[in-house]
């Protein structure tokens, strides 16, 4: 159990917490939930040591370990990745060597108080460093960095050639391969693609130890936690449940502390007024001592925290567009000798909320600066239909700010019909409240001139959206507010996002990029990945299918059309008998193969169990205290112990490089 006792924490004469106290469960699953400033990231701090309370005490079970992930990149070079990240093992590596000094003492003293005294310490030794699996430790560290998104190629390259995104991933496998008893998680998934993320939720559900975290990813959040904690004004508020059902308790508990506090204040109101109407009047003068000593003692409720949430966001009305909003034709898009989009044909229409998808580095960002004309084609055409009015939106547009205006300034001077009242409402659900706005954008921070140039997308009078992460620099709340104003917005909308609760909340086109082409598919993002499931249980099928109407995928790669744009059909063309033939010896052939892939990685794992049931046989009576004393062999069985710890270790790493090829 870890505890708070009456902990409280100020920075500068600003009180962040009052005297909280909390328990944390060995095994717990929470998300700290709240408005930005709130103090989510120093209750983090605080639990893994990194700040000091003013007041109050924080303990935890002697000799667990707390691990701390931050938010900001670490500085990080001079290793490879892997090296690295198996860095963070730099205590095991330690006591591994302490496990080899004591060896020699064991070889050299085989009785007295110096052999008895070295046999304890190593059976703890031993102890620790199974806890701990260091032996396995190179093939988990691989395991891991696979499940972050690196590549085999890249465990060899230097930390510091790789973007403070990727430092991150870095940063959080190393945690990961510590395991500590607790996990302190600052915005894990701030880096991950969707990928990476299912990874890390899978990974975090079978934890063993306790997490703590902080994120802005409502999915990720239903999926890891069990209880959130809201923190708001110096204190804290749990809940039993994640984050959706803290949204809607949060709601009931709402109305009932609002309709309180409204109650009260009218009740105040009404005694004021008494008082102040009859305050001279000598007839009246028992009656008002009586009101005046009633307000005394009431004890004044603070409004409930949901009265700070932000303002909706109300785009500035917009002209409408052409059916046809953009379409690409037999769209060629190379970098050099790297070809990105070979032949690629689309249609955006009026309406759409469409979602690119595919993995880092498919082409996401350079489609959609082709969508908007700013990526000059290689070969192909771009067409923009009538009254289209495009407002694009990616994070290097904040090196276009005017950093001399002030945030107010730079956003009204471009907003299109916005009242001023319509402008600060903006700027309050972009995160920039109160004084905020008057300060210089160019004081401001990487992330808030992100949040102001989304800002000035917004406020133009576009029908069609094309947004680049547009959520990357907002906090829970804010992304909540943004959905629901595209939601509402009139016109198209087209993003890239790793946020999956948008992707199903607001889409209705998945369109998958890679591989030098584009695959349309109806519906949102859990339509999508049902769909993609099904289309691998049908893998090495050559059925064709028709474009038109139930939402299966089309590859836009081209055909005796012209490369028309595809469109959702689950319905098969009438394949020759030549095809179907062709179709069911591929099928044979798969199955065939995959039933071999199965026995050699069933055998795998067969000899990494037996191999290690071996090692824990061994493990078990080499930790008797009279090891040494009752087996004349026990150099030899060390020596066993070590070397079926390096076989494991090269049968993991053969089952991870297997896992890697066949995927």
């Amino acid at each position: 159990m870890l505890t708070l006792d009456n902990i409280s924490k100020s920075f500068g004469g600003r009180v962040i917490f009052d005297r909280i106290s909390w328990s944390v469960p060995d095994d717990a699953r929470v998300s700290l939930v709240g408005l930005n400033g709130a103090g989510k990231s120093t209750l983090l701090k605080l639990i893994a040591g990194m700040l000091e309370p003013d007041a109050g005490r924080i303990t935890h079970p002697q000799r667990s370990q707390i691990g701390y992930l931050e938010q900001d990149a670490p500085e990080m070079g001079g290793r490879c990745v892997l090296d690295e990240t198996l860095s963070a093992l730099a205590d095991m590596r330690s006591l591994d060597r302490r496990r080899l000094e004591l060896e020699e003492i064991l070889a050299r003293e085989h009785s007295g108080p110096a052999h008895d005294a070295a046999l304890d310490e190593y059976g703890e030794v031993l102890h620790e460093l199974e806890r701990h699996e260091f032996y396995t430790a190179e093939s988990r560290a691989a395991a891991v960095l696979f499940g972050l998104g690196f590549r085999q190629e890249d465990l060899d390259r230097d930390v510091a050639e790789f973007s403070g995104g990727i430092r991150m991933r870095i940063a959080l496998a190393k945690l990961l391969l510590q395991k500590p008893d607790f996990l302190m998680l600052d915005e894990p998934t701030n880096h991950l693609d969707i990928e990476a993320r299912n990874w890390l939720e899978d990974y975090l559900e079978d934890y063993a130890g306790g997490i703590i975290l902080v994120s802005h990813d409502h999915y990720f959040l239903d999926r890891v936690t069990r209880r959130t904690v809201e923190v708001a004004r110096g204190t804290l508020t749990e809940y039993a449940g994640n984050y959706s059902y803290y949204l809607a308790e949060r709601e009931r508990r709402f109305e009932i502390e609002l309709s309180a506090y409204q109650k009260q204040r009218d009740e105040i109101e009404h005694m004021e007024a008494f008082i102040s109407r009859f305050r001279y009047q000598a007839s009246k003068a028992k009656l008002v001592q009586s009101r005046i000593k009633q307000l005394e003692k009431i004890e004044r409720l603070e409004a409930p925290p949901g009265l700070e949430r932000p303002p909706a966001i109300k785009f500035p009305a917009c002209e409408r567009s052409a059916r046809r909003v953009i379409e690409l034709r037999n769209v060629v898009k190379r970098f050099g000798t790297l070809t990105v989009y070979d032949g690629v044909s689309l249609e955006i229409e009026r309406g759409a909320r469409v979602a690119l998808v595919g993995p880092n580095g498919a082409g996401k960002s350079t489609m959609i600066r082709m969508l908007a004309g700013i990526e000059e084609l290689t070969a192909g055409e771009r067409i923009v239909g009538d009254r289209v009015q495009i407002g694009y939106f990616a994070q290097n547009l904040s090196e276009a700010l005017d950093y001399s205006r002030s945030v107010f300034d730079e956003l009204s001077n471009e907003a299109q019909g916005m009242t001023t009242t319509e402008v600060r409402n903006l700027l309050g659900a972009m995160l920039f409240s109160g004084d905020d706005a008057n300060k210089r954008a160019g004081v401001l921070s990487g992330g808030e001139r992100g949040r102001l140039a989304l800002a000035k997308v917004l406020a133009h009078r576009n029908n069609c959206l094309l947004l680049d992460e547009p959520t990357n620099n907002l906090d829970i709340v804010a992304k909540e507010t943004l959905l629901e104003a595209l939601k509402r917005f009139p016109g198209t909308v087209v993003l890239v996002s790793h946020d999956r609760y948008i992707l199903n909340q607001l889409v209705n086109e998945v369109i998958e990029v890679g591989h030098g082409h584009a695959l349309r598919y109806l519906g949102n993002y859990d339509d999508y990945l049902k769909k993609k499931a099904a289309e691998q249980g049908l893998a090495n099928s050559t059925l064709v299918y028709d474009s038109g109407r139930n939402g299966t995928a089309v590859p836009d790669d081209g055909g005796a059309n012209g490369n028309q744009p595809a469109e959702a059909s689950g319905t098969p063309r009438r394949s020759t008998r030549s095809n179907d033939a062709k179709t069911r010896q591929a099928e044979r052939e798969a199955q065939r193969r995959d039933a071999k892939l199965s026995r050699q990685r069933a055998a795998l794992e067969a000899e990494i169990g037996n191999k290690e049931s071996e090692r824990a046989a061994l493990s078990a009576e080499m930790s008797d205290p009279n090891f040494y004393l009752a087996r004349q062999d026990a150099d030899q069985m060390i020596s066993r112990y070590e070397q079926l710890g390096r076989e494991i270790d090269g049968l993991y790493e053969q089952l991870v490089r297997f896992e890697v090829s066949h995927d």
